[in-house]
Order: C-alpha cells, then structure tokens, then sequence
C-alpha cells in the first residue's frame, strides 16, 4: 500500500478515523458525547466529512415532533455542478440543517407554491453524507423511514422515489449517551464511539476563520484502493475460531441480555479486516478483533438485571445478584469477555 495513505491515517484524530473506518468498510457510524456538546460535535463532523472525503454532508435535526416528510426533505440537497463550488459557499459556516417547522403541510391555496415545492424535491437527491442530530428522539415512524434508507438504500416522497449513492455514509449523534434507537435500526448501525469534550474539536477550532476550499485528505482514488485492499485481507482459520469464540462468549456472558445478534457478528468481521489495511496489514491479528469488538457492541449489548440475570432460573439468591451486577457497564462487560477467551498464538 502506498505509504503516504499510511501516513495520512497516522495523524488522523478519533473522529477522523471512525469516519474513515466506516467509509471503507460502507457501514454506518452513531457518535455520542455530552448533552451540551452535541452541536460542537455535529459541525466538527460536517467538517470533518468536508476535509477528508470533500463528502457534501446534509444535517438533520431530529425533534420528537419531526415527521418524515420533513426528515425526507432534510436529507435531499441540491445537484450541484461541483462539490468544490458547494463547499466555496458554505465552508465556513453551518449547513442550513432541518429546521422543523410545525405550520400544516396542507396550504390555504391548492395552488403554486405546493406543486413548486414538489418539483423541487424532485430535482433533489440523496446526499453521500447525512448527519442526523437526535435521532433517538425521533418518532418511530422516522426511524423507521432511516431504517428503510439504510436496508434498501432509498427513500420515497410524496412525488418522488430517490435511490442513496451507493456509498452513503448515515452518521447519527444521540442527543444524550445512554439514548438509544429503535432495536431495528440501533442493529443497522456497525460502529459506535463516544467522543469527550475534553478530546477537543481540531476541525472546529482551525476551520472558524477559514475561506478557501482545500482538496480532501483522501481522494476517492485512495478510499477505493483501501476497500480494494479490505476484500483481499486474510483471516485464518484460527482467526475465524478466535471471533466466533468472542462472539459465543459474549452472548453466553451472565451480564448480557440481549443484543449480539446476527448483524453484529457479520459486521465484527467486516470491521476488523476494513482495519487492516489503516494498519498497513493484510491479515487480521486477534488483537484487531478486539478493537472491532469494542467499537461494535457498546451501543448493542443490553444488559441483564437482578429481575432477568439467566442464574435466577436454578436458585440464585436475587440479592446477591443485585450486588454482583451493580456498577458493571457494557464497556466492562466486553473487557471480561475479551479477557476470558483465549487469543490464538
């Protein structure tokens, strides 16, 4: 691999690299950090999408009041002439995100404006990036419409059907940490990262005063030699035994209800060879298993309490258990999983 793509990767921040990691591996990412720095953490992603793929991201902000209409219109731009000329006009300020207004869909006058607005969806599509800010508050119904974006890759509106690019790259922001989306559609996302507001927001910090467009960190070029370079990583069958162990330990953990599904399995694997070549490697360690474990189940796992802990159903004092599963998270809960399976020499 060219070692300049490696470089580039090396001087990469958390952010950065989770948004590279799901671009090559063409899954979709959910970031959290705390309640007030979401806005911060929403505009350094924009950004950060603009400098490394000179993606043209859409922002969504989602209220329990967003109906899917509005979400649709949130995530449908302009067909510009060119990405560099977009990004020349709003590179240094926000992009106009979803603004719901409550007003009724329905105009007084059957007339212009409605069918105006209609054929101007229709000369719309898909951005390669959405950003949606407070997902996890969203009525089910809009869920359920990003569900169907994600799983066939389209959307349809009142006059329209739109077709996502191909490598749509669906980013959400939960409006608090513990949030969480519906089960369906938390299963349609592979990584999840929860970015501190004291690791600062280089691009936010940089970019306030900038006004000149800078070409992408990564080209398309360099992002189809890396998923070129993912197919053809090697997981030997030791390897494959060592993720399927993972796997069985952690669905059989004490501490765990529910949520190492199927998805979850297939998108560890998928994860840990998308690593391989950022590490400049073309096979997979035990040790890229575990990191694609980590970033994989904290936003799946659910975890058991003392009413449904599985040692209750031979006798299990409910106290004790109580006091056995106090204080334990889900990011401990993967620790002890990794720890107690047996990594291939």
């Amino acid at each position: 691999m060219d070692t300049s793509i490696l470089e580039r990767v090396e001087e990469l921040d958390d952010l950065e690299l989770a948004l590279l990691v799901s671009t090559v591996a063409q899954v979709h990412c959910i970031f959290s950090t705390a309640v007030d720095a979401v806005k911060n953490i929403q505009e350094e992603l924009r950004l950060s999408c603009i400098d490394l793929f000179g993606a043209q991201p859409a922002v969504v902000e989602c209220t329990s009041r967003t109906t899917v209409d509005e979400f649709n219109e949130g995530v449908l731009i302009e067909n510009e002439d060119s990405l560099e000329d977009a990004v020349h006009r709003d590179y240094t300020k926000a992009r106009p995100s979803l603004l719901v207004n409550f007003t009724p869909i329905r105009q007084a006058s059957p007339g212009g404006s409605r069918m105006g607005s209609i054929a101007n969806l229709e000369e719309k599509r898909i951005a390669d990036v959405i950003i949606a800010t407070g997902l996890d508050a969203a009525p089910e119904s809009v869920q359920i419409q990003v569900f169907e974006l994600i799983r066939s890759g389209r959307i349809f509106t009142r006059s329209a059907m739109h077709v996502a690019p191909k490598d749509l790259l669906f980013i959400t922001i939960l409006s608090k940490p513990d949030a969480r989306l519906t089960r369906h559609l938390n299963d349609c996302f592979c990584v999840s990262h929860f970015h501190s507001p004291d690791e600062g927001l280089p691009h936010l910090d940089s970019h306030f005063n900038s006004k000149y467009f800078a070409p992408p960190t990564f080209s398309a070029a360099d992002i189809k030699r890396l998923t070129e370079l993912t197919q053809s990583v090697e997981m030997t069958a030791e390897i494959a035994q060592y993720l399927h162990n993972v796997v069985v330990f952690m669905r059989n953990s004490r501490y765990v209800k529910a949520g190492v599904t199927a998805t979850a399995t297939r998108q560890l694997r998928i994860l840990a060879m998308a690593l391989a070549p950022l590490h400049g490697l073309d096979y997979v360690p035990p040790s890229l298993i575990a990191l694609a474990a980590r970033k994989i189940y904290p936003h799946r796992l659910v975890l058991a309490t003392s009413e449904n802990e599985r040692s209750l159903l031979w006798g299990s004092d409910p106290r004790a258990i109580k006091q056995l599963l106090e204080g334990v998270a889900v990011e401990d809960v993967i620790e002890d999983v990794l720890a107690s399976v047996d990594t291939p020499l």
